[in-house]
């Protein structure tokens, strides 16, 4: 996915010759927001994920709203998803049975899909997803090294990683497409509960996310770069839409282009029927984790503690976001999926910034034990860095929606803004209503996290290696 779309998307809309650059410059500044995540993201026993950082760091009732924010988002970035799902699995039942699909009939085949999928076990998504994943990344290195073995000009080019060409175009807006493509990498902490030793698996499995997504941008970009010209690649027209699978055609060869663009849909549709489960998984646990809390009814919590979501919990995301991609199908999908994609990727990159905003605010109060390695005062610093980036980039990608979604309709300069401070303000006006009328709920929000020092957590006999899970505290 990365590779396929938002690679060229960043070099259309951005229209910056280093967008190389621009992809390693978003993993950067999103190390800032890592760092503090680290010291503080060792501290949660809770499913909640973003929403219980802000809560530890900047209260319920802005937690509360973080939550609603959160929540939405991956609903948005859900029904993009499957509007893109819905229109690769078309082009690739047309190409392989000749077959014309409605994209409408296409989202209901993949949706009952991912509905008979939700429900597995967390070890067999694990496994799944890494098979998949490893699969699609030797297809990514394939691709990369072909790229580069055959340059436009007979001769490899760095001008994409030259930084001089950083400002040939719109900057700002190919920085936010950057970012938003790291989205997912923050919901380590909501299987906190799920996992033997998360104290070292949820910041190392973080670290991990960011630092693979960062290279596999940096490094296809620069090889498409090499491969159509750096200059070319930011003129691309449209969306960018037909410049990897024109490459891939290029590099299968007269006799092997059906092919090779068939076997790249079928990578497609895998990888987005996992991306489906798996972005499925984290909204779960999240709706688990504010029913655990007493927002929600009992009836979306999880069956016992340290177990998963009950299917009540497991069926909200996908029933919700796909008819919201359901009509969205009724129209031209691949705009409005993008649209949705773009939106959710600002509404999180808020969220990230409250989230930064906290962890500087809860180490600054001095609670913290220990701060790792950089210590509290490098953990405040990388915080509130955090807040000034991200937080500059969601101002920025809110105010001028129609440079980064330029298929948006001319509403959304409005009705974006609208809808994201909506959304958070629905969220903080129920906090505020349980304040008042069941205090004793508002006052469980965010107790599933426990803050101790490390030692406590790690026994000398290692539990870790048991394969039993954390303790519900």
């Amino acid at each position: 996915m990365l590779l396929w779309s938002v690679v060229p998307a960043a070099w259309a809309h951005g229209r910056v010759v280093a967008t190389p650059l621009v992809f390693l410059i978003a993993g950067l500044i999103l190390l800032a927001y890592v760092v503090g995540y680290r010291g503080l993201g060792r501290q949660i026993r809770h499913t909640g994920g973003l929403y219980v950082q802000v809560t530890l760091g900047l209260g319920r009732t802005i937690g509360l709203g973080t939550a609603a924010l959160v929540f939405v988002a991956y609903l948005g970035i859900a029904a993009g998803f499957y509007g893109l799902l819905a229109r690769i699995l078309e082009a690739l039942v047309a190409s392989v049975f000749d077959i014309d699909l409605s994209p409408t009939v296409a989202l209901v085949f993949g949706l009952a899909v991912i509905l008979g999928a939700v429900l597995l076990p967390l070890r067999v998504v694990v496994w799944l997803a890494i098979v998949v994943a490893v699969e699609q990344f030797i297809g990514v290195i394939w691709f990369d090294l072909v790229a580069l073995n055959t340059p436009a000009g007979d001769s490899v080019s760095f001008d994409a990683l030259d930084p001089g060409w950083l400002l040939s175009g719109s900057f700002a807006v190919g920085l936010v497409f950057a970012v938003t493509a790291f989205i997912g990498s923050e919901v380590g902490t909501s299987y906190s509960t799920e996992l033997a030793d998360p104290v070292r698996s949820v910041p190392k499995a973080t670290v991990l996310s960011y630092g693979l997504t960062t290279v596999v941008l940096v490094l296809s970009a620069w090889a498409v770069s090499v491969a159509v010209g750096a200059e070319n690649a930011a003129a691309a027209p449209g969306n960018g839409e037909g410049l990897v699978p024109a490459l891939v055609a290029r590099f299968a060869g007269v006799g092997g282009q059906s092919l090779a663009i068939d076997l790249v849909l079928v990578n497609l549709v895998i990888g987005l029927f996992v991306t489906g489960v798996v972005l499925n998984n984290a909204a779960s646990r999240q709706v688990a984790g504010l029913a655990r809390d007493g927002v929600l009814p009992p009836a979306f919590a999880v069956r016992v503690p340290g177990g998963q979501p009950r299917p009540a919990a497991t069926y909200v995301q996908p029933v919700l976001a796909g008819a919201i991609a359901l009509v969205a199908s009724f129209s031209d999908t691949g705009v409005l999926a993008q649209w949705l994609i773009v939106t959710a990727g600002l509404a999180i990159l808020g969220s990230l910034t409250l989230a930064s905003a906290a962890t500087a605010v809860w180490f600054l109060r001095g609670e913290a034990d220990e701060g790792g390695f950089f210590g509290w005062e490098g953990q405040v610093i990388a915080g509130l860095t955090a807040v000034v980036t991200t937080g500059g980039l969601f101002c920025y990608g809110l105010f001028r929606i129609r440079e980064v979604a330029p298929g948006a309709p001319p509403m959304a300069v409005w009705l974006v803004p609208l809808l994201i401070a909506g959304v958070f303000s629905a969220g903080v006006a129920a906090a505020l209503v349980l304040r008042g009328s069941k205090p004793e709920v508002y006052a469980a929000i965010g107790k599933g996290l426990v803050v101790r020092p490390r030692q406590d957590t790690r026994p000398a006999a290692a539990p870790h290696r048991t394969g039993q899970p954390a303790r519900w505290y």
